[in-house]
């Protein structure tokens, strides 16, 4: 069957990880990406670590550019130049799609407004990816909105770093992974589609306003609608409102445990043994996630490590599960990779190279009974120039040679 978004045309005005974030999750669904980068370095990322290397010819891919690259057309364009720009004028003028995470303010200077865009192509949907925001007009604009952003930064402004890790005294403690970069690309992907659902429906582009900012604290609605609530900063260190909520030691390892409701805590007690703890008699201040969660050094933790101690992760899983108790192990990547469940769910895919002949990367999370995710293979750089000019441009062979001469392409 047809892939769901073949025809869509999108261009990539893009670097790092939130904009390719964004156009790769619309190429796996069958749009296609043209991927616009700097002549001769391209994406900062194809400098990234770790590298995959040939050992055939001795050339090396970037794992840090592959993961969020592929199914992309790829055009060398310096849009500082007027020949640059006529170029890209005309691919705007045919595309549906621009998704852009340059620095705030590259495009206006080169003349590509916001306005002069959408006179230009009146249906496209233009998604401005940026750390603090950059509506048209000054529209929401914050005191923050000039300067730029990386994850870790957007991590920590935005409570995120302040709430993670087990010491409440302990430093605040990064995620582990660039959440404020791909989360922001899946709400630009999103926004995306939103604008191009509106063209379908009144035939009008618009601006696509996706803060890195705004898309980590929607993301971390939870500690941010509590002080809404209540008043109350929710701090490093375990759960104050659940419990028990955490990883607890077997003898291999550790599982997750979380007691979101009462007549869980009550299997939770019958499965290790410990009806006593929630008798309300015996132990009024247990019968609560607070009132648990204020007892978890002295009472609750104890308890389940000393349950724990003589169980693998996999006895422990087994036996919540089988109890009705959400359960499971804390995996490594190592884990995952080798995880059933991973094969079964197809979250490796193996994708062509032009460097290493192929690699396995982490694949589309979307499921669906009558449709297949499009997994392309990854750009060498500026592979796709010359076809593109001739296509969408009408360029002969004379006319890229001069463009490549005077270093447009």
């Amino acid at each position: 069957m047809e892939s769901i978004l073949k025809g869509l045309k999108v261009i990539g005005l893009e670097g790092q990880v939130a904009g390719p974030t964004a156009t790769m999750m619309l190429a796996d669904m069958g749009a296609t990406v043209i991927k616009v980068e700097r002549p001769g370095t391209g994406d900062t990322t194809r400098e990234g670590a770790p590298f995959i290397k040939n050992e055939q010819t001795g050339e090396k891919q970037s794992g840090y550019f592959a993961r969020f690259n592929r199914g992309k057309q790829s055009l060398t364009l310096n849009t500082q130049t007027p020949e640059g720009q006529k170029i890209l004028w005309k691919l705007i003028e045919e595309a549906d799609i621009i998704i852009e995470n340059l620095k705030p303010g590259a495009m206006d200077k080169c003349g590509f407004t916001w306005e002069a865009i959408h006179k230009a192509n009146p249906k496209i949907v233009y998604v401005a990816i940026s750390g603090f925001g950059r509506c048209p007009g000054g529209k929401y604009e914050g005191p923050y909105a000039k300067r730029s952003a990386f994850d870790i930064i957007v991590q920590a402004m935005t409570g995120m770093m302040y709430n993670c890790g087990n010491d409440p005294e302990g430093a605040p403690t990064w995620l582990g992974f660039a959440v404020g970069d791909s989360g922001t690309g899946v709400y630009a992907a999103y926004a995306a589609l939103l604008g191009y659902i509106n063209v379908l429906k009144n035939g009008q582009g618009e601006f696509m306003d996706v803060s890195m900012y705004d898309c980590m604290v929607a993301l971390g609605e939870r500690t941010h609608n509590i002080y809404s609530f209540a008043g109350t900063v929710t701090k490093r260190g375990p759960d104050k409102i659940f419990c028990p909520w955490g990883g607890f030691k077997c003898k291999d390892g550790y599982v997750a445990l979380i007691v979101p409701m009462e007549s869980m805590w009550k299997k939770f007690c019958a499965a290790i043994g410990r009806e006593d703890l929630c008798d309300k008699e015996k132990n009024p201040e247990l019968q609560s996630g607070p009132g648990r969660a204020s007892h978890l050094e002295d009472i609750i933790r104890p308890t389940i490590d000393a349950w724990l101690a003589d169980k693998t992760m996999a006895e422990a899983t087994d036996l919540f599960l089988a109890a009705g108790l959400p359960c499971g192990p804390v995996q490594s990547s190592k884990d995952v990779a080798e995880d059933p469940h991973t094969a079964a769910r197809q979250m490796f895919v193996s994708v062509p190279d032009p460097i290493v002949g192929s690699l396995k990367v982490v694949g589309c999370p979307i499921k669906m009974p009558e449709h297949e995710p499009v997994y392309g293979g990854m750009p060498a750089l500026g592979a796709d120039t010359e076809r593109i000019l001739k296509e969408t441009c009408g360029y002969d062979d004379a006319k890229i040679a001069a463009l490549r001469a005077e270093k447009t392409i």
